[in-house]
């Protein structure tokens, strides 16, 4: 029951985490779009990957630490979690 658990808050942090980058990258197409010379396309796409590096895009960055978050709990819970006890 452990592993299943641990499988699923896995998947479910690497969804997590995969919608944060999906997200960042849909916004340096919209860049794309604003972009009127190929010049000025690859400055804004600088800008946007110097964004996500830094972590200021707020909307995408809450994913982002849930999905640690849920990956966090996943391996506590493997390792560590609900042992049963027996009395002798």
């Amino acid at each position: 029951m452990k592993v299943l658990i641990f499988i699923g808050l896995t998947l479910a942090s690497l969804g997590a985490i995969a919608y944060s980058y999906l997200g960042a990258f849909a916004q340096i197409g919209a860049e794309f779009e604003a972009a009127e010379t190929s010049m000025s396309a690859f400055y804004m796409v600088m800008n946007v990957f110097e964004e996500i590096a830094s972590g200021q895009i707020p909307q995408l960055t809450g994913f982002l630490y849930f999905g640690l978050f849920l990956f966090a709990v996943a391996v506590v819970s493997l390792i560590g979690g609900g042992r049963k006890r027996t009395n002798d």
